[in-house]
């Protein structure tokens, strides 16, 4: 009897012991780049805590398309992830936006000073639509480059501006500058740089080297216009077939792994900056009546963003009250 009841047992726990969860995630990141050898890394990880469990199947390089055709897939469940731009997820959760809107920030350490407030907002709202969110990455600051020096958005009006696909903090901001910029998707960049439809655009270092922009491209303006967040989400209903206790072990190995990119990413975004300069780019300074003027730019921007509900004005009210804390403080204790 005693045998009977253990067999019992173990034929009951057999199913639940080789289920095993394929979560396919698509990236526009590159094979080859920092952010595909660490989340490869996670992978491995979770497999080995999860005994296989838990799989991670990566599609790189765009090959599931652009973050609009990524999240489309998502909700037919052919993939159960993406890496997606935080102006893509605009249409399904405005938080998402928070940290995206011009001249918020001044410098990193201010972004890293408010994340701890703002980011389980974040998780939370997309809770909310259906997904989870594995991780935020810091992609750093975005910069206009382009084949002339650009001081003004006077400057810009007589260029072909690239904003990506869906991003309407992007274009917003142009359109306030009298710019009609040319949304396209990101594996679009390079081509439309080739061919002329595009001559100018608003990228961050490490992408420009990576997606080679900058072979295409001469200046830089040196003001950061906005900052740069990815995000890892999966599909909720897949996510939660996982056991418990194989979600934390996720959620866990996810968490660590972006905090470790966080920091790669600070030291790579620093380490292009000095590669495109050692390769020509010229980096344009502007004087104080510029910067204001670009400020001032961002700050219509800002108000007309919130009137079409783009963003959550409270929220952001506060992380402006909030950084303006961080500020005075920082200048007391200098």
């Amino acid at each position: 009897m005693i045998r009977f009841i253990a067999l019992l047992s173990a034929l009951l726990l057999m199913p639940l012991a080789s289920h095993a969860t394929t979560l396919k995630i698509a990236t526009l990141a590159p094979q080859g780049t920092s952010w595909m050898k660490h989340m490869r890394a996670a992978a491995d990880d979770i497999k080995q805590r999860t005994d296989g469990r838990v799989k991670i199947r990566y599609f790189p390089g765009g090959i599931q398309g652009s973050d609009k055709s990524v999240l489309r897939k998502i909700r037919i469940r052919q993939l159960q992830g993406g890496a997606i731009a935080a102006g893509a997820l605009a249409q399904i959760a405005k938080e998402t936006q928070l940290y995206s809107l011009p001249f918020t920030f001044r410098n990193l350490d201010e972004v890293r000073a408010v994340r701890s407030t703002f980011d389980p907002i974040i998780k939370q709202a997309l809770a909310d639509k259906g997904f989870v969110l594995l991780g935020i990455s810091e992609g750093g600051f975005a910069y206009l480059m382009s084949n002339q020096a650009l001081h003004t958005s006077d400057d810009v009006r007589e260029q072909k501006v690239w904003v990506p696909e869906g991003d309407v903090i992007s274009k917003t901001t142009f359109e306030n500058g009298d710019v009609q910029p040319i949304a396209l998707p990101v594996s679009d960049v390079y081509t439309s740089l080739q061919t002329g439809l595009i001559n100018t655009i608003a990228a961050n270092m490490t992408s420009a080297i990576a997606l080679q922009w900058h072979t295409k491209l001469s200046h830089t303006t040196d003001i950061p216009l906005t900052f740069l967040m990815g995000t890892l989400v999966v599909d909720a209903k897949t996510f939660n077939k996982i056991n418990a206790d194989d979600q934390r072990i996720v959620e866990d190995i996810m968490a660590a792994t972006f905090a470790k990119m966080d920091e790669q990413n600070e030291q790579d975004e620093a380490k292009a900056r000095q590669a495109l300069q050692q390769n020509g780019m010229e980096f344009v300074a502007l004087t104080e009546a510029d910067k204001q003027a670009w400020a001032e730019l961002a700050k219509r921007s800002v108000a007309e963003l919130a009137g079409e509900g783009v963003y959550p004005v409270e929220h952001y009210q506060k992380m402006q009250q909030m950084l303006e804390d961080y500020r005075q403080q920082t200048a007391a204790a200098n």
